[in-house]
């Protein structure tokens, strides 16, 4: 996958390796159960979000045969599809295993990376220097590592996850590791909102989304220097972020902020599976 340059070229040892990055990812997003087999790590959560209910590929699995066979129970017996997250850092013969038993793409992105060497990011045009946007009674607002009940409720709708189990779990994924909380507030209405969690010096930029009806006004931009800012005076020293492919809007938002492709990422899915008589 060809990575978009930023706009200014990073060193490589300031920003993490694709290993080093793959792992703050799953870090940051931790499933509420795991089991080992090899190098993979199995991650259950109820079936809330993909990257809590996917096989991490960290490591080779010693057989992969076999592996396969008690991924595909563990996920069956739980009512989960089968489906592996693998990125750059990924087994090569582990990821074609995995094709030849019938897996497919179901999502593939990108992780980006900005090294924070600099300190704080300046603004970006358009945007004033403060915790406020030009023109508009805007003010970011932060909270952490408590879940703010609003800032759930906004997520919660604007995502579109409106089940029960959703409410009930998302708190347990979202408040672990110490993580921040922003949000662009309108007159002390939601109107965007972020969130950062610093992960063995790295920080990753996740849950950056904006009401639809203030797209367009550059909070997402506020938001995006804020969650940087936050993720340095936390000690990181570099941010993550894993942007889908599809998502032309977020990729050139981390574009013209600086972010360059690390690697790419795909989950894949095992086929549905017949069982005879």
């Amino acid at each position: 996958m060809t990575a978009e340059p930023g706009p200014a070229t990073e060193e490589p040892a300031l920003l993490p390796t694709v290993a080093q990055a793959t792992s703050a990812l799953m870090a940051s997003w931790p499933a509420l159960d795991e089991r080992r087999i090899g190098g993979w790590r199995l991650g259950f959560a109820e079936g809330f979000t993909r990257r809590a209910n996917s096989v991490w590929m960290l490591g080779p699995a010693e057989d992969t045969q076999l592996a396969l066979g008690a991924v595909e129970e563990a996920y069956r017996v739980r009512g989960l599809p089968s489906q592996f997250l693998a990125t750059g850092s990924a087994d090569a013969r582990d990821v074609a295993a995995l094709e030849a038993f019938g897996y497919s793409p179901t999502l593939t992105g990108r992780i980006l990376g900005r090294s924070l060497r600099g300190g704080e990011p300046a603004a970006l045009e358009g945007e004033s220097g403060g915790g406020e946007s030009s023109g508009d009674l805007v003010a970011v607002t932060q909270a952490g590592p408590e879940l703010p009940p609003d800032w759930l409720d906004a997520w919660l709708s604007w995502s579109d996850r409106r089940l029960a189990r959703d409410r009930r779990l998302a708190p347990r994924i979202l408040s672990s590791g110490g993580s921040s909380f922003l949000g662009v507030r309108q007159e002390r209405t939601l109107v965007a909102l972020a969130r950062v969690t610093v992960v063995d010096g790295t920080g990753v930029i996740d849950c950056l989304v904006t009401q639809s009806a203030h797209r367009g006004r550059g909070h997402g931009r506020l938001l995006l220097r804020h969650a940087q800012q936050e993720a340095a005076q936390r000690g990181a020293t570099s941010c993550l972020a894993m942007v889908v492919e599809s998502n032309a809007v977020s990729r050139r938002l981390f574009h013209r902020a600086g972010f360059t492709a690390l690697s790419s990422f795909t989950y894949l899915q095992a086929p549905e599976r017949v069982s005879c008589c």
